[in-house]
């Protein structure tokens, strides 16, 4: 047999559920290798075809959706007319949402972790490829940031016309931050510990805060083009902000928030999105009263 490699064959952004954690946002490299013998053009598979047939049945099933383990106790799921209502039960509060099943990854098992979503994936992708191909070996892991900090946070876009409409999908995302044009760890290791395991939410979606156990919980609802979007979770775990949850305006608002913070200084913000994109905003003493943002090199956003 003879076995060919991909490496970042496409980056996962998603959500999922933890069991203390709660609703975790996440963006996970997956490399690929598939060993089989070799077909009449003396390859294992085209690499045009894996690109085009692997990479899209991966972004399809996982890329933008909240992944629920379903065998969990904490996770109650009941599917009717194309929509799935969850609750789940962890030590911060309750999440409960109303959303169209599309928007979800219902996986077997009590949890989601890098092993049993190699599994799923592995799964799907051996009925992607031809029978000549007798082995898949999917490998997830993080990007490599050093000692860098970042935060995993989650969020949705109802005016968006692809799958970040989806109101529970996240990333695992790094910032740089620049002070004064020198580039300040402390301010990074500030806003990764502010926006740890948070839900970045919109004012305008938001219909009221109410107590469930003695817990504060915020209630978000909107329609969007799939369908209407329902999400309630603790008050703690959320990140209230005046506009949409784009990357650039994320970036604008933590550059603003760090001129206001620290007055009479300068603060140049690259946000990323996930792996290798994102926005770039500045604010401060030079330029009062706004922020400028643009996007950074990188795939573009989808």
């Amino acid at each position: 047999m003879a076995t060919l490699f991909v490496e970042n064959l496409t980056v996962a952004d998603f959500s999922y559920l933890h069991s203390k954690r709660g609703m975790v946002g996440e963006s996970w490299l997956v490399d690929l290798e598939l060993s089989g013998d070799l077909d009449n053009q003396g390859m294992v598979f085209d690499f045009g075809h894996i690109k085009k047939r692997i990479k899209e049945a991966i972004d399809e099933s996982v890329d933008h959706r909240l992944l629920v383990p379903v065998d969990c106790d904490q996770a109650n799921v009941a599917e009717r007319d194309g929509d799935t209502s969850l609750e789940w039960q962890y030590r911060g509060g309750t999440i409960r949402m109303v959303v169209p099943s599309d928007s979800l990854l219902l996986m077997q098992g009590p949890e989601v972790s890098k092993a049993s979503l190699t599994l799923y994936l592995m799964e799907l992708v051996q009925d992607v490829v031809p029978n000549n191909v007798h082995e898949v070996r999917v490998i997830l892991r993080e990007e490599d940031t050093g000692t860098a900090p970042y935060y995993h946070y989650s969020h949705g876009l109802k005016k968006h016309d692809g799958n970040c409409q989806r109101i529970a999908h996240g990333h695992r995302s790094n910032i740089h931050i620049f002070e004064n044009g020198r580039r300040s760890r402390y301010w990074e290791k500030l806003w990764a510990d502010r926006w740890e395991d948070i839900y970045i939410g919109t004012q305008e979606d938001l219909e009221g805060t109410y107590y469930i156990d003695e817990i504060p919980h915020h209630r978000f609802r909107y329609d969007a083009p799939q369908g209407r979007f329902e999400l309630v979770i603790p008050e703690d775990h959320c990140y209230l902000i005046d506009t949409d949850s784009t990357v650039e305006q994320l970036a604008a608002h933590i550059a603003e928030q760090l001129a206001n913070e620290a007055p009479g200084k300068h603060f140049r913000v690259r946000a990323f999105e996930g792996i290798g994109k994102g926005a770039i905003a500045e604010a401060g003493e030079d330029m009062p009263g706004k922020a400028h943002s643009g996007w950074l090199s990188g795939a573009a956003v989808i």
